[in-house]
């Protein structure tokens, strides 16, 4: 259409931003080499952290992917304001890649700031940093599903920073936590107990007292309001370390004693069971900061834990658990719940599987709970129409969330659903409806049947275990046989061969937490604390649902032995997000490739940003030239057609020619350069000896470089300069190079930056010269990343005189190796330019052979 609409359109499509002033770009385009460097730094991390040079945290695999996505935001806000408004396709290419990063690793960066209390309905997913993710998907929960979701509201980390401020407590916990030995069961509970008194000890602080009594005011309105405090620790609800039945919940909770229930909270941080997890999971103590969600408390007749996502035989299917009365008992192992498949394409009920509960919790009239014997346990926990009600919700949730999801629900005394918690479902959840595998032959069995909770086989000599005595005395290698599937049994995982346990399913806490770390666990047996004895060495194989007698060789050899070194569950989540950051797939700037459209990681986006950026400078510069800005030529024996623009106090005043020398340069940075680019001793006009056929095949190669053909030869390279900077962007025979420093009395404000890529060869040899740059820069302190041709090295925080050192040394390198890939036709040549370079040899333009030699 060509109507009114559609030009007032075309209009808006075409307007961009006001182009900034000269000053501005400058400011801006230095914003974006910091975030760069910044950026492929934490690249660089996440690499070394990959081969297994260094230990990774939960706490740096958030830092390294925070580093990286906030810093390439930066690139492409800066990119924005430099060129006016341009490139504005590059945002949703950024959008997109980092909902699946967040989604891999469930680290989502926050910016803003909260209080110490929030109410649930201000929190959204993206707080998980600062909430907990708890918090984070039930007020997400609450934005999709409305009424469904109990009001309430999260307290966040800096509650929890609060409350261990007071008195030191922080510290002396830290100290405590410093005595502990390893994953010793006796260590977690000694420790534990010296913990929870000091916390027992300390006082709530007013000020935190009262913000988190009025909050609960609010949400009573005058009303009897009681209230459910559950933990929603940092880290705690992801896909690979759930911390599940950890922490406590305190249930049906009077307005006036939220502030004790949120201490008591934060005291089962340090139960046994979680210091070991932590220990096992590789968790430092200070990077669980134990935030609480408190919700108005349901008073359920029906309630249990539903996966939206869950494989079978059948195909996926959504799976429900439910229990009587609270839902507690369907996570605490004290039962084995009621179990309802749904298909969430027909959206219907697929099947069932009846459970045993022998009591059931319910509220107290006075606060708490009690648990009721239950007399005759028959009939059906939720008919077919309460089930799909439950599933219809975690279907609509999973929907706009985007992934399948773990849900706690209840069914109120009047019937209304509820969703009471919310996190993505376990990586290792699956359906436990049928044995993987045929039992074996010729062999007695002990057990037979259960629910397969997590597979795999074990052996080892049965041992018993209902009290924590028995925890305290249970020996490592051990097969646990229980009569409860309790969460505090987990403190024994580490070193458990296997579990059994007569009651508890494939969705309670224990369940979880032994899939997770990869312990063979069979629930929900009936009577397996009646069957095998105590001290007798059996046979457990999970896959096949079944409790042999003795050691069966032949089953054991059908599964790999777990490994005791397996991978960190925080180098399998940076594992499983690098091939959306590291990766370099951008094709060559000339090529049909090289667009914002085209980039499939952040990396990608990174590498885009500084191309456009460059580009943009070298526009700038060529810009101001025409219009006769005040730009010098700068004679000098280094082979670069260099054109300066002082920014302020960059030369020496009252310069009226347009060519000038160095002696005219008064910018710092620039003159610390330039002595290592002038030294005598380099070689600046002599070029490096290379076969005739060598050179016809760099011509080749010259026309798909990127960074070749970015400047056509003998055009300008531009200086931008003040008294304490020097931005610097130049080509050099056939390689381009970035300087980016700042030098002055302020120590922190000090740094150099340095880019250098292509050459007139194959990649191989020009590969090999940035190998070399990079070899002589992290030997004089740089920070490095080196790919292909490319290098980037940066060099920070020094005081001016070695700063100006630093700089020298890079002009120094950037002459003697220029045309140094026509030389360096092996990988021995490298380590010989390098003792020729470290020797003092800074002339040596190669011999007839390719060696070095001074001249």
């Amino acid at each position: 259409m060509g109507g009114p609409f559609s030009r007032i359109a075309s209009s808006l499509l075409r307007r961009r931003d006001p182009v900034p002033g000269l000053e501005e770009r400058v400011s801006y385009f230095r914003e974006v080499l910091h975030a760069n460097n910044a950026a492929l730094g934490a690249i660089a991390e996440i690499q070394r952290t990959l081969d297994g040079e260094r230990e990774v945290t939960a706490a740096e695999v958030r830092r390294l992917v925070t580093g990286v996505a906030v810093q390439t935001f930066r690139m492409i806000s800066n990119l924005k304001r430099l060129t006016g408004g341009k490139h504005r396709s590059l945002l949703p290419v950024f959008d997109r890649v980092r909902a699946e990063v967040v989604r891999r690793t469930q680290v989502t960066p926050f910016l803003g700031q909260v209080g110490p209390v929030v109410s649930l309905d201000q929190v959204r997913a993206d707080m998980a940093e600062v909430v907990g993710q708890k918090s984070a998907f039930l007020g997400e929960a609450r934005r999709v599903l409305g009424g469904h979701v109990p009001e309430g509201f999260a307290t966040s980390s800096e509650a929890y920073r609060q409350f261990m401020a007071a008195g030191g407590l922080g510290a002396r916990i830290a100290e405590t936590i410093a005595t502990l030995t390893g994953g010793d069961v006796e260590s977690c509970f000694r420790v534990s107990a010296r913990i929870t008194q000091m916390i027992e000890a300390t006082a709530v602080p007013r000020a935190l007292a009262e913000a988190l009594a009025a909050a609960a005011a609010e949400l009573g309105r005058g009303r009897q309001v009681r209230f459910a405090v559950r933990s929603s620790a940092l880290q705690e609800g992801g896909m690979e370390m759930s911390f599940a039945g950890q922490y406590r919940s305190m249930l049906n909770v009077s307005g006036g004693d939220v502030a004790e229930a949120f201490r008591s909270v934060l005291a089962s941080k340090y139960a046994p069971q979680a210091i070991s997890y932590r220990v096992g999971r590789g968790c430092e103590d200070d990077e669980v900061a134990m935030c609480c969600c408190v919700v108005e408390m349901i008073d359920a007749a029906s309630a249990g834990v539903l996966y939206s996502a869950c494989r079978t035989e059948a195909g996926t299917r959504t799976l429900l658990q439910a229990v009587r009365g609270l839902g507690l008992s369907a996570v605490d192992g004290s039962a084995a719940p009621e179990t309802v498949l749904l298909d969430p394409r027909q959206r219907r009920v697929t099947g069932r599987r009846g459970g045993k509960q022998s009591a059931l919790l319910r509220c107290a009239p006075g606060g708490g709970t009690l648990r009721d014997e239950i007399e005759v346990d028959d009939g059906l926990i939720v008919t077919d129409a309460q089930a799909l009600q439950v599933a219809e919700l975690a279907w609509r949730l999973e929907s706009a969330l985007g992934q399948p999801l773990d849900l706690e629900w209840a069914i109120d005394r009047e019937g209304r659903p509820w969703v009471l918690q919310v996190r993505p479902q376990p990586a290792h959840a699956e359906g436990a409806e049928r044995p993987r595998r045929e039992r074996q032959g010729g062999v007695r069995v002990l057990v037979d049947g259960g629910a397969r909770v997590s597979g795999g086989v074990a052996s080892g000599a049965v041992r018993r275990v209902e009290s924590d005595l028995d925890i305290l005395r249970c020996p490592p290698g051990s097969v646990i046989v229980t009569s409860e599937a309790s969460p505090r049994l987990a403190v024994l995982l580490p070193r458990a061969a296997g579990i059994v346990a007569d009651m508890g399913e494939v969705t309670s806490h224990l369940a979880t937490v032994a899939r997770e770390f990869h312990v063979p666990a069979l629930f929900a047996t009936r009577d397996a604390t009646e069957r095998l004895a105590d001290a007798a060495v059996v046979t457990l194989d999970a896959e096949a649902c079944v409790v042999y007698e003795g050691r069966v060789e032949a089953v054991l050899a059908e599964t790999p032995t777990r490994d005791a070194g397996r991978t960190s569950p925080h180098l399998e989540r940076l594992e499983s997000v690098a091939p959306l950051i590291v990766p370099l797939t951008l094709r060559d700037r000339l090529a049909s490739g090289f667009s914002a459209g085209k980039c499939k990681t952040l990396h990608d986006v990174i590498r885009y940003c500084h191309q456009a950026t460059v580009e943009a400078m070298f526009d700038l510069g060529d810009r101001a030239m025409r219009r006769g800005a005040a730009l010098h030529r700068l004679v000098s024996e280094v082979p670069i057609d260099c054109r300066v623009l002082d920014l302020g106090g960059g030369l020496r005043a009252g310069i009226e020619t347009t060519e000038i020398g160095i002696d005219d340069v008064v910018c710092r940075p620039m003159l610390a350069l330039w002595r290592g680019l002038t030294d005598p001793r380099l070689s600046w006009r002599k070029t490096r000896p290379v076969s005739l056929r060598g050179f016809a095949s760099a011509l080749v190669n010259y026309n798909f470089d990127q960074d070749q053909r970015l400047r056509a030869m003998g055009e300008p390279s531009y200086a931008f300069v003040t008294a304490d900077y020097l931005s610097l962007n130049s080509r050099i025979g056939y390689h381009f190079s970035t300087f980016d420093a700042r030098i002055g009395e302020v120590i922190e404000c000090n740094y150099a930056s340095f880019r250098f890529v292509g050459g007139s060869t194959g990649v191989d040899q020009r590969s090999r010269r940035a190998m070399l740059i990079q070899r002589l820069l992290s030997a004089r302190g740089f920070e490095t990343d080196c790919r292909a041709d490319l290098v980037n090295a940066r060099i920070r925080y020094r005081v001016a005189a070695e700063m100006e050192d630093a700089l020298e040394v890079v002009g120094r390198i950037s002459g003697f190796v220029n045309h140094l890939d026509m030389a360096l036709t092996s990988d021995a040549l490298v380590l010989e330019y390098e003792r020729a370079f470290l020797a003092g040899e800074f002339g040596c333009h190669g011999e007839a052979n390719g060696g070095p030699a001074s001249p």
